[in-house]
């Protein structure tokens, strides 16, 4: 039953992300090992929205490692535990928590050695830069622990680059790029763990970096940011804009296809009349409490995923009264439409 509940989920969250997004790539899933325990090792821009997409799209069915502090409602955690995901506690969630990461790296080794699949983001933070920050350990203690206590596994990591056009913006689009898988066995050494957690992170590390967008040196990340967007640059395509940033360094300068907005567009004129219930609400009431830039698209689709079908709702209570069933049902039927196409054609 439980299996069936979490397939209808998956196919809600599937829908709801298909309307949200202008575009969503995954490449590479062909290459992930359906008859080992894997890893996936992603980088992290986005929040929550990281692993829900992956969830929603991909037949892995993984259990996901997240932050702690989104484990606050008693409601919410029944959910997340639905949903597979697993806190994991860091120093800024208090020295003292640090002990319930055992009982979570316990369970991830037991998932591991039943063949599951597990998710995490090693580099322990999420961050809107378009660069892949050092990766922290915390993976390897699991990786470790599991291959001390099955000596016969042979956990497969496969990085998971992660790429959006502008994370912060809708409509959004993105891309998921799954890597080659590394065997654990051809890296793991008991006699050196030391040099082992040092070799899977570069290993890792040089992976993700080539799945995503990599702008290494902050003192001139700024000037590389404006580079990429001036040449309009496809984020989705990693290799390509990678290979701009080598370009340009060398002194190879794409020409800039930067246009002058126009100061009047239609679509989005009318995209704001035909919503601006939600939209007044969205900017006066939801967007303000928001600190993290990180988690102001995770927040943005929950509020319409929730919301949005309660506006329908009140939309077609009003019409039926005015012009009858029939009529609403066409009206929110054709405000639907509209939005879609709004996502689905506007420019992101």
């Amino acid at each position: 039953m439980r299996t069936y509940l979490y397939l209808i989920t998956q196919k809600i969250a599937r829908f709801g992300l298909y309307c949200y997004y202008k575009e969503i790539q995954l490449h590479g899933m062909e290459k992930v090992p359906r008859n080992k325990p894997v890893m996936f090792l992603a980088n992290h821009q986005n929040a929550l929205l990281d692993p829900l997409v992956i969830a929603a799209f991909t037949p892995f069915r993984s259990y996901f490692l997240t932050r702690s502090d989104v484990f606050t409602n008693p409601m919410f955690n029944q959910i997340f535990s639905f949903l597979r995901m697993l806190p994991i506690y860091r120093m800024r969630d208090g020295r003292d928590t640090l002990g319930k990461n055992e009982e979570i790296f316990r369970q991830c080794t037991g998932l591991l050695q039943k063949g599951e699949a597990i998710l995490l983001f090693p580099e322990a933070n999420h961050n809107i830069m378009r660069r892949v920050r050092p990766l922290s350990k915390g993976f390897t203690r699991i990786l470790f622990a599991t291959l001390e206590q099955y000596p016969e596994i042979d956990v497969q990591l496969v990085p998971v680059g992660i790429n959006y056009n502008k994370a912060d913006a809708f409509p959004d689009r993105v891309s998921f790029y799954f890597g080659d898988p590394i065997s654990s066995r051809n890296i793991y050494d008991p006699y050196d763990l030391k040099g082992a957690v040092t070799s899977f992170k570069n290993s890792v590390y040089e992976a993700l970096k080539q799945h995503t967008t990599h702008i290494d040196d902050l003192d001139t990340y700024t000037e590389l940011q404006q580079y990429l967007d001036e040449a309009a640059i496809d984020y989705l395509k990693p290799q390509e804009a990678n290979e701009a940033l080598y370009n340009y360094l060398k002194g190879k300068k794409l020409p800039s296809k930067s246009q002058q907005k126009k100061k009047y567009k239609v679509f989005p004129f009318l995209f704001e009349i035909f919503n601006w219930p939600m939209l007044l609400l969205w900017r006066k009431l939801v967007k303000p409490k928001i600190i993290e830039i990180e988690f102001l698209s995770t927040f943005r689709f929950a509020y319409v995923f929730l919301a949005q079908p309660f506006f329908y709702l009140v939309l077609w209570g009003l019409c039926a009264v005015l012009f009858g069933p029939m009529t609403a049902t066409v009206i929110v039927l054709v405000h639907f439409l509209f939005n879609l196409a709004y996502v689905k054609l506007g420019r992101s």
